[in-house]
C-alpha cells in the first residue's frame, strides 16, 4: 500500500505533527489550568505535560485545560479556512492542532464519565452535585460527538490537501508517530516519581487519536483526476520544531516544580 507520495517530505511532516503537539499539550496545561490558576491569584506549584498543581483550590480550575484544548482547536478550524492551499505546512499544521484537542478532549470526556474521575467529572459535579448514571451517559454521548465529528473534519481537511486516501493517511500516520512518540519521549523526562506523567502524556495524545491510524477510508478520487500538492523538505520547518521541541522537554517534560 503506498504511504507516501514522491515529494511529501516524512521528516518535515514529522516536525510539524511534533510542533501541533507541542502546542496542544501548552494549551491545556499551560494556558489552560495555568492561566486559571493565576487569574484566581494561585501559585502554580506543578507544572509538567500531563500534570498540573495550582495552590488554591478552585472547581473553576479543572475545566479551564479542556477549554484551552477547545478554543485552540476551534480557532485553527477556523483559520485554516484562511490559508492559502499552497501553505500546505501551515495547513496541515492547523488541521493536526484542531485533530489533536478535539481527540483528546472527546476521549478524555467519555473517559470521565465512564471512570468517573478526572477534570470533566469533577466540574460536572461541581455544577451538578450528584452526577447520576444518565447526566454521565449524557456527558459520554457529548465526548462522542465531538471525537466523530474530530475525526470527519480531519478526514476532510486531509483530503482537501491529497485526494488519495492512501497519500493523505500516510501523513495522518506519519504526523501521528512523531506526536506521540515525541509526548513519551517528553514525559521520560520527568523527574518526579511515578509513571502517571508517562502514561498520560501517550493516552492523551497517541491514544486519543488513534484515528489518524485509519482515516481517510476508502481510495479516494483517482490520482489521474485529482489534484494534489507535495510537502516538500523543509529546512526552516525541522529547525523550529527541534528548537520548541527541545524546549519542551527541558520546561513541561521534566517539569516545572515552584
Amino acid at each position: 500500500m503506498t504511504t507516501s507520495q514522491p515529494g511529501n517530505d516524512r521528516l518535515t511532516i514529522a516536525a510539524i505533527g511534533l510542533l501541533a503537539m507541542c502546542v496542544v499539550t501548552c494549551d491545556h496545561e499551560a494556558l489552560g489550568h495555568g492561566s486559571a490558576c493565576l487569574l484566581l491569584y494561585g501559585h502554580i506549584s506543578l507544572l509538567t505535560s500531563s500534570l498540573f498543581r495550582c495552590d488554591v483550590r478552585s472547581d473553576w480550575i479543572d475545566p479551564a485545560g479542556p477549554a484551552g484544548n477547545l478554543l485552540m482547536g476551534t480557532l485553527a478550524l477556523v483559520g485554516v479556512r484562511f490559508v492559502p492551499s499552497r501553505l500546505v505546512s501551515l495547513r496541515l499544521f492547523l488541521l493536526l492542532v484542531t485533530a489533536f484537542s478535539y481527540f483528546w478532549e472527546g476521549g478524555y470526556l467519555m473517559r470521565a464519565m465512564h471512570r468517573q474521575d478526572g477534570d470533566l467529572y469533577f466540574f460536572a459535579r461541581f455544577l451538578l452535585g450528584e452526577v447520576t448514571v444518565w447526566q454521565r451517559w449524557v456527558g459520554a454521548a457529548i465526548g462522542l460527538a465531538l471525537f466523530v465529528l474530530a475525526a470527519r473534519l480531519t478526514a476532510r481537511a486531509l483530503l482537501r490537501l491529497w485526494p488519495q486516501a492512501s497519500v493523505a493517511r500516510g501523513v495522518a500516520r506519519t504526523a501521528w508517530l512523531a506526536a506521540t512518540a515525541g509526548a513519551a519521549l517528553a514525559a521520560l523526562a520527568y523527574t518526579g516519581h511515578g509513571w502517571g506523567d508517562f502514561t498520560d502524556s501517550v493516552m492523551e495524545i497517541g491514544l486519543a487519536s488513534f484515528p489518524l491510524l485509519l482515516i481517510p477510508f476508502g481510495r479516494g478520487q483517482a490520482a489521474e483526476t485529482a489534484p494534489s500538492v507535495a510537502l516538500k523538505r523543509s529546512s526552516t520547518t525541522i529547525a523550529l520544531a527541534a528548537v520548541i521541541y527541545a524546549v519542551f522537554v527541558a520546561t513541561l517534560g521534566r517539569g516545572i516544580v515552584t
